[in-house]
């Protein structure tokens, strides 16, 4: 297991990363995101942000806007919005990335149904991928909720597109997520990543561990059984000490109490 954190856009992206090193997290996951860590900034700043990575060994993989359309109706807005995800890429790139995370499609379905919503997401994913392979990343398609794309219509989707899956476990766990365990279920092979923050199991809250009702605990013990990569801890509490908790909640669920200080311990004589 590698934990990792998100900066949070409206925030210095220094700062940031030096806030996940101080906080022992073992990557960044970056979010080429304005108004403070957009495509053109990152790409000025590339020697700043990689000496700053480098002064904590921490990694980094990244993540693009949420709200980039990938199906909209317009052709010439989904052809802004794919440079937008163009320059993104590139900065990612530059940064060392290796796996990119987008989100799928989120207009609603009344703006142009829902057999064309899906069509065009798929569509466009098919042309984002081939974007983000042009500079060396992998593409991860994280879930929302059904609205966006619904479990049928993620397979449709993998059935099309050979990337992979970004699997958000706060997302899946809302009140249309359609469950953790269905889509660990249905698309084992292809999640290669996972986001994790707890809810009050009804709206996307980004809440620490252990803060909601989700059963954190069940969930670490099913997640170790079946998984061994990267996992972001996505918080959005303002006191960002919430996030230094959580990655040791996780710790001490993943490894034992007994394991967690003696690693503590080791890190910190």
């Amino acid at each position: 297991m590698i934990i990792g954190a998100m900066n949070n856009p409206h925030k210095s992206l220094l700062e940031e990363i030096h806030l996940f090193g101080e906080m022992d997290f073992d990557y960044a996951e970056i979010t080429i995101e304005r108004p403070r860590a957009g495509a053109e900034w990152v790409a000025e700043h590339k020697k700043q942000v990689l000496d700053a990575l480098a002064s904590y060994n921490l990694g980094v993989l990244s993540h693009m806007p949420w709200y980039f359309s990938v199906a909209h109706p317009y052709e010439r807005i989904q052809h802004a919005m794919e440079m937008e995800f163009s320059h993104a890429f590139r900065s990612a790139a530059l940064l060392g990335a290796k796996k990119v995370t987008i989100h799928t499609e989120t207009l609603s379905p009344s703006v142009q149904g829902r057999k064309m919503h899906v069509e065009n997401t798929i569509a466009g994913v098919k042309r984002i991928d081939k974007l983000a392979r042009d500079f060396g990343l992998e593409l991860h398609v994280e879930n929302l909720d059904a609205k966006s794309l619904s479990i049928k219509e993620f397979h449709q989707l993998f059935s099309e597109v050979d990337c992979a899956m970004t699997l958000d476990i706060g997302h899946a766990s809302t009140a249309k997520g359609e469950g953790y365990e269905n889509y660990y279920k249905a698309f084992a092979p292809r999640i290669k990543h996972i986001h994790l923050h707890d809810n009050f199991c009804q709206s996307d809250d980004h809440l620490p561990l252990g803060a909601g009702k989700m059963d954190i605990e069940e969930i670490v013990k099913s997640l170790k059984a079946r998984y061994d990569g990267t996992i972001t801890l996505e918080v959005h509490s303002a006191d960002r000490h919430y996030l230094e908790y959580s990655r040791e909640r996780l710790e001490i669920l993943w490894y034992g109490k007994k394991k967690f200080l003696e690693n503590k311990e080791y890190l910190q004589p």
